[in-house]
């Protein structure tokens, strides 16, 4: 492989949809950017090497987590040691820590197992069924329930709970609460277990994010502008927890998940 590969190059080889560079190639252009000094990365070449990376892995079923340019630079030396770590860290500042089995780099963006697919689904037990939140929950029909204790602690107060749909396929519960004073709110699908899924694409603007394993379930935690996604699922049913606060506090939050 030459040691410079143009901008236009790459670009047709994109335009062709066919690369001849082996992904350890394109890694060693990633590479030979992120080594230089700040003010010469060229963020749009790392750009069109994750495009190069897509065409390699052809990667399907995930979600897409957008970075900012600065985070995507810092990630993109951190995919590069994949080989040697089994997780990758990005930085203390931007705080990016997700385990190698669910996330990727793919045009541009870290690709996130989004779907939880590679991810540990089964919770350890189910601490909190007794609790007055888990059986308004089972009455929609959604049984066993795993969710943070901090949603049920006087410092929070569960302002609505919908059913949303009440199919033999699928049941989903839509609850808002408030935590600390902050708006939240827990999204919790429930599927049949002979029901497939195929995922979708979705774009999420993030600062920083982190993937902690808690009650045996692998839990993402995504920090976006004043907020942040918590994502876990347990078996057959998937849990979304949005909530107005900080990293370190949503991290709080997922932990107390029982």
């Amino acid at each position: 492989m030459k040691n410079e590969i143009s901008k236009k190059k790459l670009k047709k080889m994109i335009a062709s949809d066919f690369t001849d560079l082996s992904t350890e190639e394109i890694k060693a252009l990633i590479q030979k950017e992120v080594d230089k000094g700040p003010d010469e990365i060229d963020t749009d070449y790392i750009d069109l090497c994750f495009e190069l990376l897509s065409i390699k892995n052809n990667s399907t079923n995930k979600r897409k987590i957008k970075l900012t340019k600065s985070a995507k630079v810092l990630l993109a030396a951190a995919v590069l040691m994949v080989v040697f770590i089994s997780t990758i860290t990005v930085s203390a500042q931007l705080n990016l820590n997700i385990s190698q089995k669910m996330a990727q780099l793919i045009n541009g963006n870290a690709e996130i197992d989004y779907n939880l697919e590679n991810a540990d689904t089964t919770a350890d037990g189910y601490a909190l069924l007794d609790t007055d939140l888990a059986k308004q929950i089972a009455d929609y029909g959604i049984t066993p329930v795993t969710f943070p204790e901090e949603m049920i602690k006087e410092n929070s107060k569960i302002t609505k709970i919908k059913l949303d749909m009440n199919e033999d396929v699928l049941k989903i519960v839509d609850i808002d609460f408030e935590y600390n004073g902050q708006k939240g709110s827990l999204y919790i699908q429930q599927i049949s277990e002979n029901t497939g899924s195929t995922g979708a694409n979705t774009v999420l603007d993030i600062k920083s994010g982190r993937m902690i394993n808690v009650n045996g379930m692998d839990v993402l935690v995504f920090e976006q502008e004043n907020s942040c996604s918590i994502r876990y699922k347990d078996n057959f049913t998937t849990y979304d927890i949005h909530l107005d606060c900080n990293l370190e506090t949503a991290i709080k939050f997922a932990e107390s998940i029982k």
